[in-house]
């Protein structure tokens, strides 16, 4: 909890009115560097910017079923 945020590599486009895309980057560093992150982490910081320009952060943390599907999400990718 106390560990400082590292952005993953990407963009994220607004689609419409609350929806977005998040793409993560297909850069050989990139996507190293973003796999690291994912299979290491044990929280995700979502930053939310709501129309009145106040800001949130969802917190989330993978716990044992979360590293399971990444797991299994990276064996597939074969990654």
């Amino acid at each position: 909890e106390q560990t400082r945020g590292v952005p993953l590599a990407g963009l994220a486009v607004k689609v419409t009115t609350g929806f977005f895309l998040i793409g993560l980057s297909a850069a050989d560093a990139d996507r190293d560097r973003n796999l690291q992150l994912l299979k290491e982490r044990a929280w995700f910081d979502i930053p939310v910017v709501y129309n009145n320009n106040r800001r949130a952060i969802l917190a989330i943390e993978k716990g044992t079923p979360g590293d399971r599907a990444f797991a299994e999400a990276f064996k597939t990718w074969k990654q």
